[in-house]
């Protein structure tokens, strides 16, 4: 199949508030405090240290956009100086993809046993359960201001929409091999047409699809064999 380009699609940390939307969390971070300004900093180290980093990235990225994002501002939100993000990143491009990836929910990868099709169905929601806000990733509001950045968008695609897409064509290789998808119904589009599908549906809707709705895109890209009962929502 041929590599993919960027983005069509988009696919935790935060567990500890799996229900919460992504871009109310950030924004709710404190602004610089007097402490910050004062140059009086918390000892922070290692994971711990980098954790706030990431945090208050996401953050500022919620509030001011890519355009006004500044290494200041995310060492103030986070209550540090400068010097610890240089020493970790040379330019916000490449802090902002780290911060990206961390926040990222595992990619759900194929189990042994299960069908293709199931695979599929774990997948596409993981993907939805990203967009509607319900994993420590940016909502879909950040996620548009992200697609318009240049950067940004090359960002997405290596950090984001790559490494899933080559999991929904690791997964539709297993259908051809297992006989269920018939190789010549394959193109180099047929792994993006299930994020495509729920992209369009949280964007003519405001809503993500349900269990049933993904199970229907599932049949879109892998058909039900005549013999076989549709994919259980």
């Amino acid at each position: 199949m041929d590599a993919p380009y960027p983005p069509v699609s988009v696919v935790v940390l935060h567990q500890d508030t799996p229900n919460r939307n992504a871009n109310g969390y950030y924004r709710e971070m404190p602004q610089a405090t007097e402490t910050a300004r004062t140059g009086v900093r918390s000892r922070r180290r290692g994971e711990v240290l980098e954790r706030a980093l990431y945090e208050a990235t996401l953050a500022e990225l919620a509030e001011v956009g890519y355009g006004g994002l500044t290494m200041e501002g995310i060492a103030a939100r986070a209550q540090t100086g400068k010097a610890a993000l240089y020493r970790r990143w040379c330019s916000k491009h490449d802090l902002v993809h780290a911060a990206l990836v961390f926040a990222l929910p595992p990619v759900p990868e194929p189990r042994s046993g299960r069908s293709p099709r199931d695979a599929l169905l774990t997948l596409f929601t993981s993907h939805r359960d990203v967009l509607a806000g319900k994993t420590g990733f940016p909502g879909l509001d950040t996620i548009h201001q992200l697609l318009h950045e240049p950067e940004m968008r090359a960002i997405f695609a290596d950090a984001v929409v790559c490494p899933r897409l080559q999991i929904v064509e690791s997964i539709l290789q297993t259908a051809i091999d297992a006989g269920e998808l018939d190789p010549a119904n394959v193109t180099s589009l047929t792994a993006r047409v299930g994020p495509a599908l729920i992209n369009h549906h949280f964007m003519l809707t405001g809503v993500p699809p349900n269990r049933r709705e993904l199970a229907l895109i599932v049949d879109t890209v892998i058909p039900p064999r005549a013999s076989a009962s549709p994919t259980s929502p």
